[in-house]
């Protein structure tokens, strides 16, 4: 599939489909069913037949190739990377080597090239994925990502920045050669741009498309390598989010309907070791030892290498508030100072104030401690006046959390998820989760949609049950964590074993 420059000159992708991967000379692909669009931004959707069989667990070896005093990629019927043969040139082709913007080659471009396989590693850490830049022995299935040369090189136009085979049935596939034509990239953000055009399409080869838009928030997607959009830049990641599919805007995905380009990933390689900082973060205001009102903010300044995705304010040990992450901006997304509110049912007593910050993959850091006062100090139970809270120390606080998924609670500071949502017949421990997105809840459980792109875990109907989440009837509106009250019901027939 491709990307198109930068510069993002006006037109949109036609996915096209090879028809007869048996006749090459006869491979120019006929439309298929996608928004309108001119130009040859095209995604290549491959026959499954065009790709060598492989074992049901493909290479995990990715290789960048700068193709040092050039390199030849021959046209042919099938996509092997051992042989150095592609569907996708239109005749047998030689590739330029890497190049600086400059037009500066071999050891002058060497500190470019460096920092554009750090950035690679960085972006396929989360994954038993090894980003290599030497080619792999003789006899090895590996993954070929030519960084180097000019679209025309292989015929095609000169505003496409790359291109690669996709199956078209989505599945992963082994020794594909994707192309991300280095040479023709501008000089602003370089680095970053080439890692974002290597990552879309060596990703492709793993059953990837292209991503338009997150479904919580209708967030631009533009965080993300399967982007075509522009709206942000900066490093970009394989977001744990769930996406739309699409190039400049929304079509249905190619296979199933939605993505996630993070899981899709982890599915097929199953989990690395992640190279990217945890977040920083910490408070700046109050200072320690100050005394707070009600309709105070908690305020705190964070950063992450790959984006704050959440803010969580915990007062005495328990999650009170929660704020989303910055908007991404052309640099990617800044340090930001968050507020986070205060609830005016916290009761007065001693505060210990801590502030977790989360990036999307769950990674998390948190502030050191500063301790405030909200009134004056609780001196019995009675003061602290919620439901379960004991006075300890001046300190107003819920004893440790312990109920697990499925368990009979009260209050969400009874959970370990320090989620209680109510149902039909009482309430019950639960955790978020993303319908559609497989593995997120436990055995037995099932994610129940509560709003577009966001669940809560459940347990499944049992035989003669149903699961009603949203009907016409009863408003669905879950509990989620902030000690604010059921504000409704998802409706269902509660599996009778309370754990997991």
């Amino acid at each position: 599939m491709t990307r198109s420059l930068f510069a993002w000159s006006a037109g949109a992708l036609t996915l096209v489909a090879l028809g007869s991967v048996a006749l090459a000379e006869d491979r120019e692909p006929a439309p298929l069913p996608g928004p309108a669009a001119t130009g040859p931004r095209q995604a290549v959707v491959t026959p499954v037949e065009a790709f060598t069989p492989h074992d049901a667990q493909i290479s995990t070896i990715l290789y960048l190739n700068r193709c040092t005093g050039g390199c030849l990629i021959k046209m042919g019927n099938i996509n092997d990377a051992r042989a150095d043969t592609s569907t996708i040139p239109t005749a047998d082709a030689s590739i330029s080597e890497f190049a600086l913007s400059t037009g500066e080659t071999g050891t002058a471009a060497d500190a470019e090239w460096n920092a554009i396989v750090k950035c690679m590693k960085e972006v396929y850490s989360p994954f038993n994925v090894q980003v290599v830049d030497q080619r792999p022995q003789s006899g090895l299935s590996f993954h070929q990502a030519i960084v180097a040369g000019l679209p025309p090189e292989i015929g095609r136009g000169n505003d496409i920045l790359g291109i690669a085979p996709l199956a078209g049935d989505c599945t992963p596939q082994d020794n594909v050669v994707s192309f991300s034509f280095a040479n023709a990239h501008s000089p602003n953000q370089r680095v970053n741009n080439i890692c974002w055009t290597a990552a879309q399409e060596s990703a492709h080869a793993f059953g990837l498309d292209h991503e338009y838009e997150f479904l919580v928030g209708a967030r631009s997607a533009c965080n993300d390598p399967m982007t075509y959009r522009s709206d942000c830049g900066g490093q970009k990641f394989f977001r744990n989010d769930s996406a739309k599919c699409g190039e400049f805007e929304e079509r249905p995905c190619l296979c199933g309907p939605v993505q996630n380009s993070h899981t899709k990933i982890l599915s097929v390689f199953e989990a690395g070791t992640v190279t990217t900082a945890k977040p920083t973060v910490s408070v700046t205001f109050p200072t320690d030892g100050a005394v707070i009102a009600n309709n105070v903010n908690i305020n705190a300044r964070a950063f992450s290498q790959r984006g704050i995705q959440k803010m969580e304010l915990y007062l005495n040990g328990h999650k009170w508030s929660e704020v989303p992450g910055a908007a991404f901006s052309s640099n990617g997304q800044p340090e930001s100072t968050y507020a986070l509110p205060v609830p005016t049912m916290v009761p007065n007593s001693l505060i210990d104030v801590v502030v977790k910050a989360y990036d999307d993959l769950g990674l998390m850091s948190e502030s050191p401690v500063i301790t405030v006062t909200k009134g004056a100090a609780c001196t019995d139970d009675a003061s602290c006046v919620l439901n379960g809270m004991k006075c300890t120390a001046g300190k107003c606080g819920w004893d440790a959390p312990s109920g697990e998924i499925g368990e009979d609670c009260t209050y969400n500071e009874f959970c370990l998820s320090n989620t209680c949502t109510a149902t039909s017949d009482g309430s019950v421990c639960s955790k978020e989760c993303h319908p559609g997105v497989q593995d997120e809840c436990p055995m037995d459980f099932k994610c129940e949609m509560t709003s577009p792109g966001l669940g809560v875990c459940l347990a499944s109907a049992t035989e003669g049950g149903c699961c009603s989440v949203g009907s016409s009837r009863e408003a669905v509106v879950v509990h989620l964590g902030l000690g604010l009250g059921v504000l409704g019901l998802v409706l269902r027939r509660r599996k009778r074993t309370s754990r997991v």
